[in-house]
C-alpha cells in the first residue's frame, strides 16, 4: 500500500512540450561553429532548471506561483524563462506533461505484473502518490486537454481494469470511467486533509480499494458515462480557472 510513484522524467517533458528549447537551438547561426553545440548544451541545461524549479514550486504552492519566482529558484533571469516557456500555461503543461508520463510509466509497469489484481492495486497506488506529490498541479491533470499521452493513459487503465476483471479480481460492472471518478475522490481528499494528515488520503485509498471487490452485493446506481466525465472535466476546469483569478 505504501508503494511510491515512479520518478518524473524530464526528457519524456521535451517530447511532449515540443520546441520550446528548439526554437533556441535553430536561432543559433552556422557562422558561430563549436561555439553553437555549447549554446544548445545551456539552453538545454536552463530549460531543465526551469523546469526543475517550476515542479518543485508548483508542488508547494500550487500553479499561481509567479514566473518571478519560479525564475529565482531556478537561477536564471525572467527574460530567459520566456525564451523557453513564452507563456506560463505551456510551463505548467510541460510540467503536467512530465507528472502524466510518470503515470503512464506507473500504468505500464503494473500490467508487466503477472498477478492482474495486484496489477490494478499497484496502479492505482502509484497514482495516489502522483496526486499526493504534486498536489499543486492536481487542477490540470484530469482535464479535458486531449493529447497522445492521455489516450495512452486511458487505454492502459482500461486494460487494467479489464485483466483484474477476467481474473474474477475487480466487479464485472465497472467500467473505466469508475477509476477516473476515483481518482478525483483522491484528490478531494489529499486537498482537504493535506494540512491535518497528510497521509489521510492512504486508508481513503484502501476504502475504495476495497470496494473494486466482486461483491454478492450489485451497485444500484449506473456508473458516468464517457461523455458525462468529459462533461464533468469542463465544470472542473472552469472551477478552477475563476478561483484563481
Amino acid at each position: 500500500m505504501t508503494k511510491r510513484s515512479p520518478h518524473l522524467r524530464s526528457q519524456s517533458a521535451d517530447m511532449q512540450s515540443g520546441g520550446a528549447g528548439t526554437a533556441e537551438s535553430t536561432s543559433i547561426g552556422p557562422a558561430q561553429g563549436g561555439g553553437a553545440s555549447t549554446l544548445r548544451r545551456d539552453a538545454v541545461r536552463n530549460r531543465d532548471k526551469i523546469l526543475a524549479a517550476a515542479r518543485a514550486a508548483f508542488d508547494e504552492e500550487g500553479v499561481d506561483v509567479g514566473v518571478e519566482v519560479i525564475a529565482q529558484r531556478a537561477g536564471v533571469g525572467v527574460g530567459t524563462l520566456y525564451r523557453r516557456f513564452p507563456t506560463k500555461d505551456l510551463l505548467i503543461e510541460a510540467v503536467v506533461d512530465e507528472v502524466l508520463f510518470a503515470v503512464l510509466s506507473a500504468a505500464q509497469e503494473a500490467l508487466r505484473n503477472a498477478t492482474p489484481a495486484d496489477g490494478l492495486t499497484e496502479y492505482l497506488t502509484a497514482v495516489g502518490w502522483l496526486q499526493f506529490e504534486h498536489a499543486g498541479c492536481q487542477t490540470r491533470l484530469w482535464n479535458n486537454t486531449h493529447s497522445d499521452i492521455r489516450d495512452r493513459i486511458e487505454e492502459a487503465s482500461r486494460k487494467l481494469l479489464s485483466r483484474a476483471q477476467s481474473a474474477g479480481a475487480a466487479r464485472p460492472e465497472l467500467v473505466s470511467e469508475d477509476l477516473v471518478v476515483l481518482f478525483w475522490s483522491l484528490r478531494g481528499v489529499i486537498e482537504a486533509t493535506s494540512t491535518v494528515s497528510p497521509e489521510a488520503w492512504l486508508r481513503h485509498l484502501e476504502l475504495l480499494l476495497s470496494s473494486l471487490v466482486p461483491s454478492d452485493r450489485p451497485l444500484l446506481h449506473p456508473p458516468l458515462t464517457a461523455d458525462q466525465v468529459r462533461q464533468a472535466k469542463v465544470v472542473t476546469t472552469l472551477s478552477d480557472a475563476s478561483g484563481s483569478t
